[in-house]
């Protein structure tokens, strides 16, 4: 028996490698699926949160408040070491900059049988870029 499993996967894509009883854990290496000019839609998972810790690279997490009648959005820019939470039934992506890696944590089989997806209008895509074009003008001065 091996006291200590290392796990490394380098494809593109997302690939479960710890999988448990009710749980797993995932990494997510970028695909241009996940570059902000292909956002096109959010992801919402409504039995399970789901968890993110940026390994390496550049990445956002977008979320979006319904709980106004005007929808908004959050922006978070991803840092090594914090992790991130998704609470059930909220609507978000990720964005990912080419070599970047992510892990998640979150239900088992959550990518396959807990996910539906909000198509986002141009509308919508438009306040997502102008938040992201703001945030990267303050964080450049």
């Amino acid at each position: 028996m091996n006291l200590i499993q290392s796990y490394t996967i380098e494809k593109k894509g997302f690939f479960p490698v710890l999988v448990r009883d009710s749980w797993q854990v995932g990494v997510l290496n970028y695909t241009d699926a996940f570059h902000i000019t292909a956002l096109n839609s959010l992801q919402i998972h409504q039995k399970t949160a789901r968890c993110f810790g940026l390994l390496k690279g550049q990445a956002v997490l977008i979320a979006m408040d319904t709980s106004n009648q005007k929808s908004s959005f959050k922006i978070v820019p991803m840092q090594r070491g914090v992790s991130y939470n998704i609470p059930k039934n909220t609507r978000y992506a990720i964005a990912m900059e080419e070599g970047t890696k992510v892990f998640t944590v979150e239900k088992q089989q959550t990518h396959l049988t807990d996910v539906a997806y909000y198509p986002l209008h141009e509308k919508e895509l438009t306040t997502i870029r102008l938040q992201l074009n703001k945030q990267t003008k303050n964080n450049n001065e």
